[in-house]
């Protein structure tokens, strides 16, 4: 049996140095968006939600006011169709009006700066 030297196990202060250093620059890097991004963040979500929900809401009126027609006339599926097709219209309509609105109010917002530039790389 040979005998070899075993290094040492304890970390050495010039180490430890560097890797404080390291591990740093990582958190610097990998910071989370200031708390202003998240409120914006959180803006355009509900935006988003508000287009989805009157989208889904005018298609459901219209549906209802043509089912509804349909029942005191008596024309069974011709209020329907034309009670979908005018709701889905108006849904359309309300939500480009609302992107309209979201764009004009973000105009001056530039896309993508709270990002770090070597996202890419991961």
């Amino acid at each position: 049996m040979t005998n070899r030297e075993t290094p040492d196990p304890r970390p050495k202060s010039e180490d430890l140095i560097a890797l404080r250093a390291r591990l740093d620059a990582a958190q610097t890097k990998h910071e989370e968006p200031t708390a202003k991004g998240r409120q914006n963040d959180g803006r355009i979500l509900g935006q988003a939600w508000r287009m989805s929900t009157e989208l889904v809401v005018s298609v459901m009126v219209g549906l209802g006011l043509g089912y509804g027609f349909d029942h005191l006339v008596g024309t069974t599926p011709w209020g329907l169709l034309v009670g979908l097709g005018l709701g889905f219209t108006a849904g359309i309509k309300t939500v480009l009006i609302s992107a309209d609105k979201m764009a004009q109010q973000n105009a001056g917002v530039p896309i993508g700066d709270d990002m770090p530039d070597d996202i890419e790389d991961e």
